[in-house]
């Protein structure tokens, strides 16, 4: 860049200096904008507003000779100019170059109302001109300006009558206040380059013990709030007490407790009652419109649970559950074939014994008991020793199935997707909270929805436990609620059959394998909060080393859900070999019976059945 030029410009207005402190101070404004600005931003937006004429000649030259050489990069001139009504210029302010004169005329840039909508922290470097009795001053003003509208990244360089460059800013959280707008001197031009290699320094690294008002409710395993509202635990509750820990800052807890918490919370936000809060709340669209998210720090998953107390078996559906219908169906015809078979010997082989006798051998056999009378015949006995082998498989393995159904109290089958939820007509127990979320999603909004006044994360599953009845109900909620609620009702039936000396039941959700959506879960700040970067930044941190997963694992027992069904019935595809053995029984029965009556007529066989 040609330096010359503006330093001529800058001498000819100025008048007042030597050449000397003119051109270093043009040395320090390009070097500050070329290698701290332009290296880490493609574009940025120079505002020019001054009330003293001489300065803004003076910076509307310095502009004119800085763009000769200023290249590519995309830039935006704004000119606020005194008794000129005040208009709103659009575009994207994130790094500003301001040049002004003193606080008033700074004010009148009005850069509050740009940063409003913002969901990050804008970079202002400010380069005032002024006498140096009056910089303490108009500094300080500048800098409760900027902390009153959340402008953390806030530098101003000021030039001293010796010729020095030096830049301040401020650090509202220090040993003497929570909010000190007072100068400090974070940098200074030697010549050729900054002493420091910050212009915008992290201001947020200690808050000194200052409060950030945080809106909290007890939710669960989110978040967990003693009675003295202090944060006791939660996933969610660790993360914040992580976050006081590392920035040194203490929790000021606004506990609330309204009918919609998380509304109630957004508003405070939005009128800057409260910092952030967190509990639970996923991002949204229409929340992101109220205040600022942080980056998504846990994601699960809403899903439709049911009660297994409503799916037990009845005595009847235990005696008959190993097998399905098709089964019980071919024993019955196994049976039947097997009476008539019985007829037909005694009756072609002419058996002596009466019918009586051959009935009861027939039930003796099913039921594993030694015969009453062994048949006479070679083909009853055959029939009767092929017709034990059989019952005694489909004994053994009703008795086996029948024992592991007690043993781990199997449930009846219940629907294992959401088309089966809608196909078999279940209604849906919700909160309003979680039923906002399912009027989103196009495959259940036609189903059966019962909406609860109550708001709480567990409403619904309460609900469900406090009417068992309703056996086709299913709640929906999120994931983590269903652990932590199993897990809460087992500890209590144990403490419940310590004291009673005798076990106790406990209640139990089961899982509706397809879930129905997944969601981001974040923390929400007021909008334009000075916070976003740097909670971003210990956020990524904590992802990236795994603590917030531990700390999810530590509040969420997996052990407490069942995630699939131990579901297990034998069909023909599984017994068939059983079957077969009766069809190749049978065959062989037939042969022999048919060689056997023949032998009545033959005397060449008679010898066969001797």
């Amino acid at each position: 860049m040609n330096i010359t030029g503006l330093l001529s410009s800058y001498c000819d207005l100025s008048g007042e200096q030597e050449n000397q402190i003119n051109e270093f101070v043009a040395r320090a404004l390009l070097h500050i904008v070329h290698h701290h600005i332009l290296s880490v931003t493609p574009s940025l937006v120079l505002i020019l507003c001054c009330r003293s004429e001489h300065t803004c000649n003076f910076y509307n030259e310095m502009m004119s000779t800085l763009f000769r050489n200023w290249g590519l990069a995309p830039l935006q001139i704004v000119k606020v100019e005194q008794g000129v009504p005040w208009r709103p210029v659009a575009g994207r302010r994130h790094f500003n170059v301001i040049f002004t004169d003193s606080f008033a005329a700074f004010s009148e840039i009005r850069m509050e109302y740009y940063a409003r909508e913002y969901n990050y922290n804008e970079h202002y470097f400010i380069f005032l001109q002024a006498r140096d009795h009056l910089l303490q001053k108009e500094m300080r003003q500048i800098f409760e300006y900027c902390w009153r509208y959340h402008l953390i990244h806030c530098s101003v360089q000021v030039q001293k009558s010796n010729g020095d460059v030096l830049i301040y800013s401020y650090y509202p959280f220090s040993e003497r206040s929570c909010a000190d707008m007072s100068p400090r001197l974070i940098n200074r031009y030697n010549g050729s380059t900054l002493l420091e290699p910050e212009i915008f320094p992290r201001k947020l690294r200690n808050l000194f013990g200052c409060p950030l008002r945080c809106a909290l409710w007890n939710v669960p395993p989110f978040v967990e709030i003693r009675s003295e509202s202090s944060v006791s635990g939660g996933y969610e509750g660790r993360l914040l007490l992580t976050l006081a820990e590392r920035m040194n800052f203490s929790i000021a807890v606004r506990q609330l407790q309204g009918k919609n918490v998380r509304d109630e919370a957004l508003e405070l936000l939005r009128r800057h009652e409260a910092d952030l809060t967190l509990g639970g709340i996923r991002q949204t669209v229409d929340r992101s419109l109220m205040a600022t998210s942080t980056h998504n720090y846990y994601q699960t998953r809403e899903v439709f649970g049911i009660l297994d107390s409503s799916f037990e078996l009845s005595s009847l559906d235990i005696l008959f559950y190993p097998y399905r219908l098709q089964i019980w169906l071919a024993i019955a015809g196994v049976l039947a074939l097997s009476a008539l078979l019985q007829l037909a010997i005694e009756r072609l082989l002419r058996e002596t014994r009466p019918e009586s006798r051959l009935w009861l051998n027939l039930e003796l056999i099913f039921v594993g008991m030694p015969l009453l009378v062994a048949p006479r015949s070679h083909t009853g006995r055959l029939y009767c020793l092929l017709l034990m082998l059989y019952t005694l498989i489909i004994r053994t393995v009703y008795q086996g199935l029948l024992y592991h159904l007690i043993r781990t109290h199997q449930l009846n089958r219940w629907p294992q997707s959401i088309d089966a939820l809608v196909q078999q007509n279940y209604t849906v127990v919700v909160t309003p909270v979680v039923h906002e979320v399912l009027s989103e999603i196009p495959s259940v909004q036609h189903m059966t929805f019962r909406i609860l006044t109550d708001v709480e994360e567990g409403a619904a599953l309460e609900y469900l436990v406090a009417n068992p009845e309703k056996s086709r109900h299913v709640s929906a909620s999120a994931l983590d609620m269903y652990i932590h609620f199993n897990r809460l009702s087992a500890e209590r039936a144990q403490r419940l059959g310590q004291h009673t000396g005798q076990p106790v039941e406990a209640d139990h959700f089961e899982i509706i394998a397809e879930d129905i959506v997944s969601m981001q879960m974040t923390m929400y700040l007021s909008k334009h909060s000075f916070l976003i970067d740097h909670l971003n930044d210990e956020i990524m941190w904590m992802r990236s080393v795994g603590l917030i997963s531990i700390w999810a694992r530590w509040e969420l027992f997996e052990s407490y859900l069942r995630n699939e069904q131990a579901f297990k019935q034998l069909g023909l595809v599984e017994l068939y070999a059983m079957f077969l053995l009766v069809m190749l029984g049978h065959l062989l029965s037939l042969f022999i019976f048919l060689l056997e009556l023949l032998s009545q007529r033959l005397v060449q066989l008679q010898r066969l059945f001797l």
